[in-house]
């Protein structure tokens, strides 16, 4: 008895290893395809986009997210001439929803900004994964728009689930959906991504889909993207009320 339960755990602890190292395997390949290496070389990123939603048919919806590495990121949302603002900096932010009568802008809670502090992570959870902590899961495969997905879990410790999904012939990230505590509530969001194109050597989406609960079904188009801009750090300091 004491031999089978021996080999019992031994090939227990063979299968644990087995699927921890094609974890590695397939987020080894990820990074190795996309050029992940020359996200060592980007310390801010500028990112702009047009927008449209199911919610908000024939609405012209501009987007553009500003970062600088492991600091600050700032997001804003123009629509109709009005501007919504998010901002974390450091342990702090704020935001302004004019769509809402919010004109000033009114302090994030912690929650928001934990968050939110992940734009400032420019290269995502997988670029480094080790050095920042995660672990990393292989819960096998799982159909993603018609493509047999590679589905990889990302433990993120305090800073919740993410779960990424991986085309098994480009080994590009084609989804993931995230999973996080904000303001005491369970959110989950997940995004989908093609148009995956090549600059300074990192390939990058350049389209995403996302559900939106006010919007709807959204498409993020990338119309401009740039790596290591001139950033003026005042646009993250918070502004005085109108």
């Amino acid at each position: 008895m004491k031999k089978i339960l021996f080999s019992i755990l031994i090939l227990a602890a063979g299968q644990v290893a087995a699927t921890a190292q094609s974890a590695e395997e397939v987020v080894a390949k990820h990074l190795s395809a996309t050029g992940a290496a020359m996200w060592a070389k980007v310390n801010a990123i500028k990112t702009e986009a047009n927008v449209s939603a199911t919610g908000a048919p024939g609405m012209t919806i501009l987007w553009s997210m500003t970062a600088l590495r492991e600091k600050a990121a700032r997001m804003d949302v123009n629509v109709m001439g009005m501007t919504q603002t998010t901002v974390v900096n450091g342990n702090q932010g704020w935001a302004n929803n004019p769509f809402m009568n919010q004109p000033n802008p009114e302090p994030l809670t912690a929650d928001q900004i934990k968050a939110l502090s992940e734009l400032t992570d420019i290269d995502g959870s997988l670029v480094g994964y080790k050095e920042k902590g995660y672990q990393l899961e292989y819960v096998g495969t799982e159909d993603v728009e018609g493509v047999e997905t590679h589905k990889i879990k990302v433990n993120k410790g305090e800073r919740g689930i993410e779960y990424s999904f991986f085309d098994p012939e480009s080994f590009y990230e084609i989804k993931t959906v995230k999973v996080e505590t904000i303001d005491g509530k369970e959110v989950t969001s997940a995004s989908l991504f093609s148009n995956f194109k090549k600059q300074d050597g990192i390939v990058y989406p350049f389209t995403i889909q996302q559900e939106n609960p006010m919007m709807g079904a959204t498409t993020i188009t990338i119309t401009s993207l740039a790596l290591n801009p001139a950033v003026d750090e005042k646009i993250f300091e918070l502004p005085a009320k109108k």
